[in-house]
């Protein structure tokens, strides 16, 4: 009978490490205090409604530290209407802003902020071990609250958030897929149909996690008109 015991704490510690939404937010909430750092991002973005394209190009340099987030160089004129970001970037501050907090940015320079409120209500759905761009990672599939209130709820058809996440040997996130499809109607008789897919890799620079790339795309009809849009966001660490 003694060698049941070993056996069954073998397992006990494989259940345990098994847990990969427990490891992610884990590492993420033992990241530490992030350093100074400097980025280069370089934006790009496609926006088409009623058979019209708009692009837009944009390049910025950004720090972030103690003192919060500052934007030192940018080629969007100081005096541009700034874009609605559909992805939670909020609106752009001028060159030499240093407001700290300030949403411009704040998902590329410190994603796992933004990434960890979105776990506190994550239910997986799979998870098992699929490497990475060849290097060994666990793969989770999880579904995410949409946080719509009740007024909005009460016109959906359907509603979906689901989060692919490949977790490194460290626990750290390499990737995430988020995809959210919307259908809803109002005033009794229109629909409402969006869906959104955003690729986003990770990259690590000293002690803090950065964005490396970012691809989103938008599609949708509204009043019987459709849309799309698409973004592609790139950074460097400039050392």
């Amino acid at each position: 009978m003694r060698p049941a015991l070993p056996l069954a704490m073998l397992l006990c510690g494989s259940l345990l490490r098994a847990d990969g939404l427990s490891d992610l937010k884990a590492a993420l909430r033992g990241l530490p205090a992030p350093a100074k750092v400097r980025l280069k991002i370089e934006a790009e973005s496609l926006e088409r409604e009623s058979g019209k394209d708009v692009i837009e190009h944009r390049t910025t340099l950004v720090e972030d530290g103690p003192e919060g987030i500052r934007i030192l160089e940018d080629s969007r004129p100081a005096n541009a209407p700034a874009k609605a970001q559909g992805k939670g970037k909020g609106t752009s501050k001028s060159p030499g802003s240093a407001k700290k907090g300030s949403g411009e940015f704040h998902d590329e320079l410190r994603p796992a902020e933004g990434l960890l409120e979105q776990l506190e209500k994550a239910r997986v759905l799979e998870e098992k071990a699929e490497a990475y761009e060849g290097r060994p990672a666990r793969r989770l599939k999880l579904a995410l609250d949409l946080e719509l209130d009740a007024e909005a709820r009460s016109h959906l058809k359907k509603a979906e958030h689901e989060a692919t996440v490949w977790i490194g040997q460290d626990g750290l996130p390499l990737a995430v897929v988020h995809r959210i499809e919307i259908k809803a109607r109002v005033m009794l008789v229109a629909s409402v149909w969006t869906k959104i897919e955003i690729r986003r890799r990770f990259q690590r620079s000293q002690n803090r996690l950065l964005v490396l790339d970012e691809q989103a795309e938008i599609q949708g009809a509204a009043l019987g008109k459709s849309f799309s849009a698409k973004d592609t966001t790139r950074c460097s660490v400039i050392l």
